[in-house]
């Protein structure tokens, strides 16, 4: 029994030696890599085994993967207005894509606080690299970023942020420049160039990788000649649901199947840009005190009911699982987090901003006092939590969704505040799943979802900023603009 008693005395100093030495190490590096449009579905790690992403599905093996991650708003500007803000929609203002354009130019996030700008507060120095698109020109620097490599899309058109491949604008801190090549690998030296800058501070960079977002072409021969044979079985043509095409854009093409090779060959230059992040944080003996995160702003339907494109492949705009469901990541060491792991636990953008926060503050933001986000640390370190959040909630406009995992619950409100919504019902577990709205689930179920919502946005909305009255707001971008008269 001394024997005992003496092992158990030495484990529990152990265990609080390894508490203190986590507690007192210098705060860790932080990479974010977000792609652009990379449904959740197109991965290997979450079941697509045809897809050639050997870098990600080793970080999701040996670090922590998140099987329910979901974006916020399933439309790339207000999704990462959100992960910069910490906040919903409806209360930064931002509901729909952004387009560049001084026309539509309404001091887009006037008032908010980045994410950048907390990290400045902790001693960090910090990059942004690649897409922006939270506001209405990516070329103007924003708060507290020391390095800013955006694009200059007043300039050159917003279409040539999205080359895969030849010469690309850019605004590096302010000033006009441009690159040649395929443009994933010249963010990401860019990436690794940050990191190799002289300094005592600790560093968080953004790498917005623009893949695998259209157009669906100009990718490596080398990547998309794996997947031209097989993308036809990934996904086939034909499909249909309840909810109309915006317009014939968002139809499945013709090419389909081509497409489709191109958008799986972006993943896959993905992969290998995260593979080289990987290898450099290696060779420069900086793994042990990097987080490297994974995720994308939203999901993306590549011939899903017979619809190309996200929460606008619709309209009504839609919440198909494939358009809000998003791949997220941890990789770092023991010191960081316990690898190993699958969560389950429903989590989103905002979430992984308050996590950030709360890990480079040294665990003092465990939950946002401005915004929803409630920090990913206990999953993280493998805690068994018993009171996580059993809802999720999504916005994109006078559209709301909320959901269990069974039910979903899709409700439009009009533009006359006195008339009811228009509520949509979706059985999960269904075999057609959302290809068909589902008869009004029992009362008890459509009570809890419905007083959630509400519930929910009661105390996540600003007068002024909320979707309900989307109508009164400033116009984001031309097609916003021509839905809205």
């Amino acid at each position: 029994m001394k024997q005992i008693a003496t092992f158990a005395l030495v484990v529990l100093v152990f265990c609080c030696d390894l508490a203190l030495m986590r507690a007192m190490a210098a705060p860790p590096n932080i990479i974010v890599v977000m792609a652009d449009d990379h449904g959740q579905w197109a991965l290997g790690a979450y079941g697509l085994s045809a897809m050639q992403t050997p870098n990600l599905d080793w970080m999701a093996e040996r670090g922590v993967m998140f099987r329910n991650a979901m974006s916020p708003s399933p439309v790339c500007s207000p999704a990462r207005a959100s992960f910069y803000t910490g906040k919903m929609p409806s209360q930064h203002g931002v509901h729909d894509f952004l387009q560049e354009d001084a026309k539509y130019d309404h001091n887009w996030l006037a008032g908010e606080t980045l994410l950048s700008e907390h990290l400045q507060k902790e001693g960090y120095r910090t990059a942004l690299i690649g897409k922006w698109h939270a506001t209405t020109d990516s070329s103007i620097p924003q708060a507290g970023f020391d390095k800013w490599l955006s694009y200059d899309a007043l300039k050159a058109g917003w279409r040539n942020q999205y080359l895969h491949r030849g010469t690309v604008k850019f605004s590096e801190d302010g000033n006009p420049t441009q690159y040649t090549g395929v443009q994933a690998r010249f963010l990401t030296q860019q990436a690794v160039d940050f990191i190799d800058q002289s300094s005592s501070k600790p560093f968080f960079i953004s790498l917005n990788l623009v893949e695998p977002h259209a157009p669906f072409a100009g990718l490596p021969e080398r990547l998309v000649d794996h997947y031209r044979p097989i993308a036809g079985k990934i996904i086939r043509a034909g499909n249909s649901s309840d909810l109309p095409n915006l317009n014939k854009h968002t139809l499945v093409p013709d090419e389909h199947e081509e497409q489709l090779a191109q958008y799986l060959a972006a993943v896959s230059l993905i992969d290998e840009q995260v593979g080289t992040v990987l290898d450099a944080l290696e060779g420069r003996d900086l793994l042990d005190n990097t987080l490297l995160i994974y995720t994308s702003d939203h999901g993306m339907l590549m011939g899903q009911y017979g619809l190309y494109g996200k929460a606008n492949a619709s309209y009504p705009p839609n919440f198909y699982e494939e358009t809000i469901r998003i791949p997220l990541i941890f990789f770092g060491s023991e010191q960081l987090l316990r690898g190993h792991q699958s969560r389950g636990e429903l989590v989103d953008l905002i979430d992984l901003h308050t996590t950030i926060r709360d890990i480079a503050s040294g665990g003092k933001h465990p939950k946002s006092d401005y915004g929803p986000g409630r920090s990913l640390r206990p999953l993280l370190n493998g805690e068994r939590t018993l009171d996580w959040r059993r809802f999720q909630v999504s916005e994109r406009g006078n559209a709301r969704m909320i959901t269990d995992g069974h039910w979903k619950l899709v409700r439009y409100y009009s533009e006359d505040s006195t008339s009811q919504p228009d509520d949509r019902w979706y059985d999960l577990s269904h075999p057609f799943a959302e290809r068909h709205r589902s008869p009004t689930p029992r009362d008890q179920v459509r009570e809890l979802l419905s007083s959630k919502l509400v519930q929910f946005f009661e105390r996540y909305e600003v007068k002024g900023k909320s979707g309900r009255h989307f109508w009164s707001q400033p116009f984001p971008n031309a097609k916003t603009e021509k839905l809205m008269k």
